[in-house]
């Protein structure tokens, strides 16, 4: 008896190592409890879009620094406004100046020169549910630098129905729970019973092309379009039937 049951361990630890399920006992109630995980994977399209600009510029004179980043502002408005952008997608527009000395050295190294200069950095961001408009700017705002407008630009997509999204998932994973109890258990001519508990495990979002060995700061997820969504689940479940060891 000792030796079959050893080996019957044996066959549920292995059961969980492959698809990811175990069988134990619960001595309170002195019943056999079927622990399983449930998966759920999903590919969503992000429904809206970021795209950070930034405007750079240089000078020894603070003046004429000035009226340049006005100018520059005034055309990537003007970029943006033609690109079909509202007043209500541009949003977040921060200005940082930033002095410092630069230096004038000769031949061999010596600095002969030290001049005050200033550098400006002008950040705007451009919010919306348009990607197709988003996708538009970005490959075109660099145009601007033939009109003297020194561009940075970065980008994100994301899910503003990512709440949504995750109770769909928790349902489907959840029922996959059930499933994966039940295919476990019917080769023995026995049933599953109510749920014991039910617990959330890591949700995960990743680019689609990403595997999930990639690491959290390395994902290439904000840059892209299509999300891949993975969340599992971990329930336990009584049996309806007595157990046949």
């Amino acid at each position: 008896m000792k030796y079959s049951y050893l080996l019957c361990s044996i066959i549920i630890a292995c059961g969980f190592a492959e698809f990811g399920y175990f069988a134990s006992k619960n001595m309170k109630a002195n019943s056999e409890l079927i622990e399983v995980k449930g998966l759920s994977e999903q590919v969503v399209r992000a429904d809206a879009g970021d795209l950070f600009i930034t405007i750079s510029n240089d000078n020894s004179n603070l003046e004429e620094l000035y009226k340049k980043r006005v100018s520059d502002k005034e055309k990537v408005v003007g970029f943006l406004k033609s690109s079909g952008v509202t007043n209500e997608e541009i949003a977040d527009f921060s200005v940082d100046t930033m002095e410092y000395l630069e230096e004038e050295k000769n031949v061999s190294g010596t600095t002969i020169k030290k001049q005050k200069r200033y550098e400006s950095k002008d950040r705007l961001t451009v919010r919306s549910r348009d990607l197709d408009k988003i996708n538009k700017i970005k490959e075109e705002i660099f145009k601007l630098s033939s009109e003297g407008v020194f561009i940075a630009c970065s980008y994100a997509y994301n899910l503003t129905n990512f709440l949504d999204i995750k109770k769909r998932m928790m349902k489907e994973a959840s029922e996959n729970a059930r499933k994966n109890a039940e295919a476990f258990i019917e080769p023995y001519g026995q049933t599953i019973g109510k749920v014991v508990y039910l617990r959330q495990g890591e949700i995960t979002i990743r680019a689609e092309n990403e595997t999930e060995d990639t690491e959290r700061w390395d994902t290439k997820e904000k840059s892209s379009v299509n999300k891949k969504l993975r969340l599992v689940v971990r329930a336990g479940f009584a049996k309806a039937n007595r157990r046949i060891f």
